[in-house]
């Protein structure tokens, strides 16, 4: 497994290790745990954020085309198939 070195301030650090104590795991393990845990909120964040880009294409489109019925035209292409 790669190693990798992080400089950490003291206060950190002992926060860092009481948190791994606390948690019965190694520092290694608690660090490599909490920095799955923001990433996985990162892509959820990105997701999010790529849900309120579309949205927000979609009030666009609907200032400049005018109103849509999404119901209704999903009812039509469905009686026409």
């Amino acid at each position: 497994m790669p190693k990798v070195n992080v400089s950490l301030s003291e206060d950190i650090l002992l926060e860092l290790d009481k948190a791994a104590r606390e948690s019965q795991t190694s520092r290694s393990a608690f660090l490599a745990k909490a920095i799955r845990h923001y990433l996985e909120e990162r892509k959820e964040e990105q997701k999010l954020g790529k849900r309120k880009q579309a949205a927000a294409d979609m009030d666009r489109f609907r200032e400049e085309f005018g109103g849509w019925n999404g119901t209704a035209e999903v009812l039509k292409w469905r009686d026409r198939h």
